[in-house]
């Protein structure tokens, strides 16, 4: 799980992109080169506001800030000298308050506007200082940013995966890419030897409350895909509470001597439900859950365990039927790893965990309570081979009411790529497609469903 050191440096780096690229957003300039010049600021400028957007949670397209800062630095240029620097000043100021108006998750108005101001000032600072140097200097300016976006571009990770295939499939979703900076949302403290997080949405009367299940990465609830499945919550309405596996994130691991039963990831979700539904903690009535990959699992043994109780719909996005190909090495050393697990907990038990709670969504689907709530199944275009295999199966084990939901052009990591900016791998900075989260939105919420193909 990313901590506050973490998300503070990982912020700091957004904020120092946003300097360099409006550093090099020249607003005055002579012939032959102003055209030019004007073209490639501009360009420079829509990539600082994206930067902007990734600090304040304003997740905006790459072509729309793109746009936003050609239009912004032809204004700034189409006036008369006298009044370049209030234009500046004003078309700075407008840019990033615009990010309100096309970001695709709720933003919140108040920290957008003093971002907007500070983003201006700086601007203003910058000019000043662009205008003493010398025409060679300038030019150096305009080539920093170009270097900048080639280091970042080779840290790009997730490609093997998917990345190919989805570029193949759907090459612009590239310019639809915004540049997010991880925040899970504020610690939700609920017992000692339990990590969750929780994020309101800006939305003055939200849908409910989303328990948010994550998949098999060590960032628990601030990988990519957690934070794709977050933004879509939030632009559906919802609150949402994201809860770390046990040893993954900031749930802890359970002593290597405890006994298997330690190691139930329901204990925790299930402690998010009694607090969501405790007085005075829902800011709508009933919450549902949302699950990816392997927290699919864990969303149907919660489901069998309370009986459905409290819980007023489950999302499981990827799901599948989990046969390890190598389940006595492969997937031990695997469980070891995730977890970052030092010697030296006993096979037994290892396999004991895997069994009861990780190894049987089939099992958990055909235990179901008979009157459960809705089960909404969301199936991914571009798939791993082995998920789309058994996807079908689990489906069928479920039993009504369901519906399934095919997300076509989205990968099983909703179309997010990650920049790590360090050896350790320590958490950077997110692209996410908006689209996926636009589309994965829709899913979440009844009057969209039709338009992704969600049927009983």
């Amino acid at each position: 799980m990313i901590n506050r050191h973490h998300q503070a440096l990982t912020e700091f780096l957004a904020a120092v992109l946003v300097m360099v690229f409006r550093s090099a957003s020249l607003r005055t300039t002579r012939p032959p080169f102003q055209v030019g010049v004007q073209l490639l600021s501009g360009v420079w400028l829509g990539v600082a506001i994206w930067c902007v957007g990734a600090l304040v949670q304003a997740w905006a397209p790459l072509w729309e800030v793109l746009l936003l800062g050609l239009a912004s630095s032809a204004f700034a240029a189409a006036l008369p000298a006298k009044m370049s620097a209030p234009a500046r000043a004003a078309a700075d100021f407008v840019a990033v308050a615009a990010l309100s108006l096309i970001s695709v998750i709720p933003v919140s108005i108040a920290k957008l506007f003093a971002s907007a101001a500070v983003f201006t000032a700086a601007g203003f600072a910058l000019d000043k200082l662009t205008e003493r140097m010398s025409p060679l200097g300038r030019r150096r300016l305009l080539a920093l940013p170009a270097v900048v976006l080639v280091l970042f571009g080779i840290t790009v990770t997730q490609v093997k995966d998917f990345g190919w295939r989805l570029f193949a499939r759907e090459p612009q979703f590239l310019l639809r890419l915004a540049l997010v900076a991880p925040n899970p949302g504020s610690r939700l403290h609920l017992e000692s030897d339990c990590g969750a997080w929780i994020l309101r949405t800006p939305i003055h009367t939200p849908q409910g409350t989303a328990i948010l299940l994550h998949g098999n990465d060590p960032l628990a609830s601030s990988q990519p895909a957690a934070l794709a499945l977050q933004g879509a919550l939030m632009r559906a309405g919802y609150d949402v509470v994201s809860v770390d596996h046990p040893g993954y994130g900031a749930t802890p691991l359970p002593n290597a001597n405890a006994d298997w039963k330690a190691w139930n990831p329901t204990i925790c979700p299930a402690r998010a439900l009694s607090y969501l539904h405790s007085a005075g903690n829902a800011r709508a009535p009933g919450a549902i859950v949302v699950a990816h990959s392997m927290g699919v699992d864990v969303a149907l043994s919660l489901m069998v365990e309370r009986r459905g109780a409290d819980i007023r719909a489950e999302y499981l996005f990827g799901g599948s039927i989990d046969r390890p190909r190598d389940p006595e090495v492969g997937w031990i050393r695997e469980f070891l790893q995730q977890r970052g697990m030092p010697c030296c907990m006993s096979l037994q038990t290892i396999r004991r965990v895997r069994d009861q709670f990780y190894s049987g969504a089939d099992r958990f689907a055909l235990a179901l309570p008979p009157d459960h709530p809705v089960i909404h199944f969301v199936r991914f275009g571009i798939e791993y081979d082995d998920v789309a295999r058994t996807r079908e199966v689990l489906y069928a084990d479920l039993s009504a009411p369901k519906k399934v939901c095919d997300l076509s052009a989205v990968t099983h990591y909703f179309n997010t790529l990650s920049l790590r900016f360090n050896p350790f791998l320590l958490p950077g900075l997110v692209l996410i497609d908006t689209v996926a989260v636009k589309l994965t939105a829709e899913s979440l919420s009844a009057a969209g469903q039709a338009g992704n193909a969600c049927r009983e």
